[in-house]
């Protein structure tokens, strides 16, 4: 059976419970005219988010999130590392419906979850040398090798580096407060609790790097093989990608879960015009009959674009700083947004489950 709800809250920690608001569920007035058509998708309903879902982004949030979240030295370091398993369990805890997580896939054909373009590292005793690489030029072996580690010492001789300001060359050592070994996508399809969704962005190179279409099928066949071994019966699962040849090659192969694309909508600029404008997104989503587009908080259409979308059957979800105001985010889901992507967890399911308790009243 397929499960559609929580069918009770999980373990968690104390304090984390005790600030979750307690309403049961999440109901609000919408336009019925945003509510989508039968989806164009060749995917099941069944596995995606329900209404108004909070999707943790890496988790808990990002390292390099709002500096008002937490910080650390001056500059923001983060509560718990990205991207693990410690992540993903406490944001579920914080009331995530989803946790967004993004994969890429090793030298020796291993799906691991890790975001950034590059990895960063120092070795002991080597205090300038910051050593640079890719996850495609990295073994599962060597990926193992940088995770869980804090400090640079003889025992613990491998520390992450950082930029963590954009307008700056200088590499930080990237600690957290809270340190979880950095996993693979089998670790977390295995050990996340089945009520717990999975948004799983599919990261490759910039357009700037030339990849092969083969290398590039690879990759993606050896994604879709470990979600055919490892995800469990019931699972709620939606792919997405910012790269429009990653989307048309998953959409061949014909997958079973929904395929979304992400956009910022133009404010990059980027030499494959699919990727410039919402316009050309809706495009590709409705000739690939993918189940939608994740948008640009920011950047969010009017309500006639918004319904267009739903006309033609696509779902609409976004990503970004500005989900991190409750109210923001209440209004994109009042405008029919399934779910948005965010940082603060915690705020923004006590927003949404705030407002649900009103409509009960």
């Amino acid at each position: 059976m397929l499960h559609q709800r929580r069918s009770s809250p999980p373990p968690s920690p104390a304090k984390a419970v005790s600030r979750i608001a307690s309403a049961p569920c999440r109901l609000h007035e919408q336009d019925p005219s945003l509510s989508p058509s039968p989806p164009s998708s060749k995917a099941p309903e069944c596995y995606l988010p329900k209404a108004d879902a909070v999707i943790g982004h890496r988790g808990l949030g990002s390292n390099l999130g709002p500096k008002s979240l937490d910080t650390l030295e001056g500059y923001f370091a983060g509560r718990i590392r990205e991207n693990t398993m410690l992540s993903f369990k406490t944001a579920a805890t914080c009331g995530a419906d989803f946790v967004e997580l993004d994969v890429q896939v090793t030298k020796d054909g291993v799906p691991v979850v890790w975001h950034d373009d590059w990895i960063h590292y120092k070795h002991f005793g080597e205090e300038e040398k910051v050593m640079t690489r890719t996850i495609r030029e990295m073994t599962i072996a060597e990926f193992k090798q940088l995770s869980y580690m804090a400090t640079v010492c003889p025992e613990r001789p491998v520390v992450l580096m950082r930029k963590f300001d954009k307008k700056s060359d200088e590499f930080r050592p990237w600690v957290c407060r809270q340190e979880d070994e950095l996993p693979t996508l089998e670790t977390v399809l295995k050990g996340l609790p089945i009520y717990v969704g999975i948004n799983l962005e599919l990261k490759f190179e910039d357009e700037h790097t030339h990849v092969e279409r083969k290398e590039l099928e690879d990759r993606i066949a050896a994604i879709m093989a470990c979600l055919d071994q490892h995800c469990s019966a019931g699972r709620k699962i939606v792919l997405s990608s910012f790269s429009p040849d990653a989307c048309t090659i998953v959409s061949e192969l014909n997958p079973v879960y929904p395929l979304m694309m992400l956009t910022d909508a133009g404010v990059i600029k980027y030499e494959d015009e699919r990727r410039n404008s919402l316009e050309a997104a809706k495009k590709l989503a409705v000739d690939l009959k993918l189940a939608g587009v994740v948008l640009l908080s920011h950047v969010i259409p009017d309500a006639s674009m918004l319904r267009d979308f739903a006309a033609q059957g696509l779902l609409f979800m976004s990503y970004g700083e500005r989900n991190n105001d409750g109210a923001y985010s209440l209004n994109q889901l009042t405008m029919g947004m399934r779910g948005v992507i965010v940082d603060d967890v915690l705020g923004v399911h006590n927003a949404v489950s705030a407002r649900a308790a009103l409509s009960l009243a």
